[in-house]
């Protein structure tokens, strides 16, 4: 019997193929799989490619996968309601899947990030989510998107960037020539006025203008203090997200960690340790830490334990397998 773990993002899927013993065999990816954006066909179609990779790398016909048995475990954004959830395990078991389980996401990465374990993630990475299990009991915070939420993503860092760069063409607060310069190098403009039709342009490019906080990044590693600033105040935010999470679930008072995944905690320290901070003034004994598992394996964990295996024997070989391929 395997377990086919996907992460389905809505940028790409990925995909990990493994006996029930936690043996890696194969990898794949697919296209963006975001229920909300791609609907369930668009769902299928990705995960169908990702599993298509998988199956070539580890030398698998389909037909074997489905004779032999797999369990096939999802972690969906942008389904995050029971009824999307079951609109999906339906899908799936209608192209002949018979052991189908799937969740949103941060579900996944939750359990990928902590190795299986009970605690909090929290993700930032276009926008923000946080996601706690303890005992079965979940409890999301954030992901409400960028009108609504998403505080301390790269979104949500860039536009507090950029603030500072019209105020300062404004004469509401001095220019600051470097934040001037690297958004001018970054949106390839020469005057800070024409950022309004990229900023509002229709539909908005999030991620694009997300990217800008790289540079704000990049600037606090040189010494620029308003960037360190607004890195600082990112980690806080996506620190309040943790504690509330924490706090839903009743671990404020008990040791354990907070996983901290996404593309922007690439700032490192400038974000880390603000956050830190934070978890600690409500949390003393949760300790902030960066993932053991991508989010793949945690939808073979999730898979794992559908069917009930021995979570601590599977998490040893995954361990064996990933650090072999090194």
């Amino acid at each position: 019997m395997y377990i086919l773990g996907l992460d389905c993002g809505g940028t790409s899927s990925q995909a990990l193929l493994t006996t029930v013993d936690g043996r890696v065999l194969g990898h794949g990816q697919g296209g963006p799989a975001n229920y909300t954006v791609d609907g369930l066909d668009g769902v299928v179609s990705s995960v169908l490619e990702g599993t298509s990779q998988c199956l070539k790398q580890a030398g698998l016909e389909s037909s074997t996968l489905h004779e032999q048995g797999v369990v096939l475990a999802l972690g969906v954004s942008g389904a995050g309601r029971e009824t999307e959830v079951a609109e999906i395990k339906k899908g799936f078991e209608d192209l002949g899947f018979k052991h189908v389980v799937v969740r949103h996401d941060a579900h996944i990465s939750l359990l990928g990030a902590l190795g299986g374990a009970d605690g909090v993630v929290v993700i930032s990475g276009t926008g923000s989510i946080a996601y706690g299990l303890r005992n079965e009991q979940s409890s999301r915070v954030g992901g409400w998107g960028f009108l609504l939420g998403d505080e301390g993503g790269s979104f949500w860092i860039a536009l507090r960037a950029l603030q500072q760069v019209m105020w300062g063409h404004d004469g509401r607060k001095n220019v600051d020539e470097d934040l001037f310069e690297a958004a001018c190098d970054y949106f390839k403009i020469s005057k800070a006025d024409q950022l309004v039709p990229i900023v509002y342009r229709t539909p908005l490019n999030r991620g694009f203008i997300g990217g800008f906080s790289r540079k704000v990044t990049s600037l606090a590693d040189h010494g620029h203090n308003l960037s360190r600033t607004i890195l600082a105040q990112a980690g806080r935010e996506l620190g309040h997200l943790a504690t509330a999470a924490l706090t839903e679930l009743r671990l404020l008072n008990s040791s354990g960690k907070v996983a901290a995944c996404g593309g922007v905690f690439a700032a490192g320290d400038w974000i880390l340790s603000p956050m830190q901070e934070r978890i600690l003034q409500s949390a003393p004994n949760q300790k902030l830490t960066l993932p053991e598992f991508m989010p793949e394996v945690g939808a073979v964990l999730l898979g794992a334990k559908q069917i009930s295996l021995d979570m601590e024997s599977i998490l040893t070989q995954l361990r064996q397998s990933f650090t072999s391929m090194k």
